[in-house]
């Protein structure tokens, strides 16, 4: 009989390897019969994770260890990272209002390099104060997420006070665009196919990406209740050995098709075929060496945290408590097993 294992997902592209592993059949050819479960907020996937309404998610690896530390909102959640989660591609993207004063006030500027792009935001900001208006309004999906901190450094290379300047708030991913197609919002950074849809509208312009800004850093990962994880130490390597074999076909390029088809479904991402597509390309530019959790991921988002005042620095975890989150374990005897065969 199989084990069954539920997953929560958000409805983003990047939830391709853990919907790819229970429809293509990897997770059943371990003995697993992955149940998937969607969530259309970070808080709702994060409550259903801390409740055990699910035994894992795919999820913003900074959340992963604000839930373990216990400063998530909700009580710590020992939990257990395993595996990082690839083809993720943020971006920030800003209302076609906003972009266009921006390329009026210093075109020059908005040709370079998309990180500094923010110093055409920073002339706009000062006109606006000069006229006494309100601050702009920018939104990211969840405070402990890499589209938070992306979207501070980005602001604040461009000289922007993230405290005083701007007003930053908080929008589930599938309502960005509909915020900033009714002027709740000026901008925003999320994850993909929620940029690209607010570009086909017409509503947005893409001004930088997460490779612009962060290259190569960690995005998602699959997160583990430790208490599911740790007692059923084999059911755990399967599960990751369907998850690395998933991976692998969704950034095998000849699957792409099939991929973004299978994400258009409703009861995963939602969106057209096609918009997920081009989305694909992206990421797949994009995409993360390997799949291994690695300990400077974790103390990377650490500092992030740091920098973002959510982390006091006399309450740094140490590498003991971050090794038995960010554990490459798992991952490890799975790529044992795929060596020995």
């Amino acid at each position: 009989m199989a084990d069954i294992v539920k997953l929560g997902f958000a409805p983003l592209v990047d939830c391709a390897i853990p919907v790819v592993a229970a429809e293509q059949g990897f997770a059943a050819a371990e003995g697993i019969d992955l149940v998937l479960e969607r969530a259309n907020s970070w808080a709702a996937l994060r409550d259903k994770l801390a409740f055990g309404l699910v035994d894992g998610a795919h999820l913003l690896a900074p959340l992963a260890l604000a839930m373990h530390q216990g400063i998530a909102g909700i009580p710590a959640v020992p939990l257990v990272v395993p595996m990082t989660l690839g083809l993720g591609n943020n971006a920030i993207t800003l209302s076609a209002a906003l972009h266009a004063r921006m390329m009026a006030v210093a075109p020059a500027i908005m040709a370079g390099p998309p990180a500094q792009r923010a110093r055409a935001l920073r002339q706009v900001i000062d006109a606006d104060r000069a006229r006494g208006l309100a601050p702009l309004s920018f939104a990211t999906v969840f405070p402990f997420s890499c589209h938070h901190y992306e979207l501070l450094n980005w602001l604040s290379d461009g000289g922007i006070d993230t405290r005083t300047d701007v007003n930053i708030g908080i929008v589930a991913p599938p309502r960005m665009v509909e915020s900033l197609t009714s002027g709740w919002i000026d901008g925003y950074c999320a994850g993909e196919p929620w940029n690209a849809l607010a570009v086909a509208r017409g509503a947005g312009l893409i001004v930088a990406t997460k490779a612009d800004i962060r290259p190569g850093g960690v995005e998602k990962v699959l997160a583990l209740r430790a208490d599911q994880a740790t007692p059923h130490r084999d059911r755990t390597v399967a599960l990751v050995r369907a998850m690395v074999r998933a991976a692998s076909w969704c950034h095998d390029p000849a699957n792409h098709g099939a991929l973004a088809q299978l994400l258009a479904e409703p009861c995963y991402v939602g969106q057209p075929a096609e918009l997920i597509a081009t989305t694909l390309v992206k990421a797949e530019a994009a995409k993360a060496a390997d799949s291994r959790p690695h300990l400077a991921q974790a103390q990377q988002l650490v500092a992030d945290m740091v920098r973002a005042g959510q982390l006091a620095p006399d309450t740094i975890p140490d590498a003991d408590m971050l090794g038995a989150l960010w554990t490459p374990t798992y991952h490890d005897l799975a790529q044992g097993t795929f060596n020995a065969g």
